[in-house]
């Protein structure tokens, strides 16, 4: 059973920890729907409201769409008063809207209610107005914004960003060259080991739609993980997960060799092998756990809606209390500290989960250092 955390100073748990070099702007001019007056909205409709809060009327006869409806890649009619592309790609999270040759947005999002919502979106810009502007407007902190997507009763695909205007989505198509690789697919178990120079050293672990990156330098060493695919030939990064500041989004080519050259002009040589592991059931992992070792009760609730809860007691005193948000990538476990006990503590955590048993525990091979440290055996809880 859960004990209440006991502590003077608990009011450190008001501590957030915010992304990093997060290149999202709040004060962009909010201009998405210039053009919005154009579109014919059917007079008889219902009202639904998504995941993401945005209140909908549903027309008469439509349904709300399912991944299954998309295509890898749309032209959104009307988008900012002209022209923008959705890509979809491999279909496990990450979108992306593009303005082609000035911006592009990457938004991790689960689709629910047929929404793609934007709170954890980041753009990428060419040194330009006008739709740049729009484009961070939509991606902005709190902005709210999300775009909906429906089937109506002639079978067209549609899409809104107010919830009641909706516009046609049509399909689109991308060249593609053989020497560069276009399919997040393609990259998925993969293990790509690159270097820059002599003195650096990067590893991408590439699993089904998530990535995970070491940096490992002369001094220091970091990593960073999240989301990845390849959307109109562009390898795209969203970091979730992170060590050190870095940009919040991250674009670049992949040859057909694995040479991987960014956008920002830096080029890695890269060789390539399979990646090894056992792939890890986030279901399974989802329940409450506890063991007590030195002299310390723990307890670590990693709940279904992907947030965590971390305590360590001493009788009844509180020694340690994280809270955040957690993932798993293939066979590591992400913890995503948001608040803790400690203001020096950790901002993210992985290691790799194996020996795992619903039933009875799990073994926890993670590399944090704070102190008390997170335990590497975790049990089932006991009930009388």
């Amino acid at each position: 059973m859960k004990r209440s955390f006991i502590l003077a100073g608990c009011a450190a748990l008001a501590l957030t920890l915010g992304a990093c070099g997060d290149t999202n702007s709040s004060d962009a001019s909010d201009d998405l729907l210039s053009s919005a007056g154009n579109s014919e909205k059917s007079s008889s409709s219902k009202a639904e409201e998504s995941s993401s809060s945005m209140k909908r009327e549903i027309p008469e006869g439509a349904r709300v769409a399912t991944l299954d409806d998309l295509e890898r890649n749309m032209e959104l009619s009307g988008f900012f008063g002209g022209k923008a592309y959705l890509a979809t790609g491999t279909k496990l999270g990450l979108f992306s809207i593009w303005v082609p040759d000035t911006a592009w947005i990457a938004a991790p999002s689960d689709f629910k209610d047929g929404v793609i919502d934007f709170s954890q979106a980041s753009i990428a810009a060419i040194d330009a107005k006008g739709v740049v502007d729009s484009m961070k407007a939509l991606v902005a902190k709190n902005s709210g914004r999300s775009i909906g997507f429906i089937v109506n009763d002639e079978d067209q695909l549609q899409y809104t960003l107010d919830g009641k205007t909706y516009k046609d989505v049509k399909e689109a198509s991308v060249k593609t060259s053989s020497s560069i690789i276009s399919k997040g697919e393609d990259l998925a178990g993969k293990k790509l080991e690159c270097k820059q120079d002599s003195s650096a050293k990067e590893i991408y672990s590439f699993y089904d739609g998530r990535y995970i990156v070491e940096n490992k330098g002369e001094k220091d060493n970091t990593w960073s993980a999240g989301y990845y695919d390849i959307h109109r030939g562009k390898l795209l990064l969203r970091p979730i997960f992170f060590t050190a500041a870095l940009p919040s989004l991250f674009t670049a080519s992949v040859s057909s060799e694995y040479g991987i050259e960014f956008s920002t002009g830096k080029s890695l040589s890269c060789k390539t092998s399979d990646l090894e592991y056992e792939k890890i059931s986030a279901k399974d992992l989802a329940q409450e756990w506890d063991v007590s070792v030195d002299g310390l009760d723990w307890m670590l609730d990693l709940k279904k809606d992907k947030t965590f809860e971390l305590e360590a007691y001493k009788g009844v005193e509180g020694k340690e209390l994280k809270k955040g948000t957690w993932d798993v990538y293939g066979d590591n476990l992400m913890l995503k500290v948001t608040g803790c006990l400690n203001t020096d503590c950790t901002t993210s955590v992985k290691g790799v989960v194996s020996d795992l048993d619903p039933k009875k525990g799990f073994k926890y091979a993670h590399g944090d250092t704070d102190k008390p440290n997170i335990p590497k055996e975790w049990e089932v809880p006991m009930y009388e």
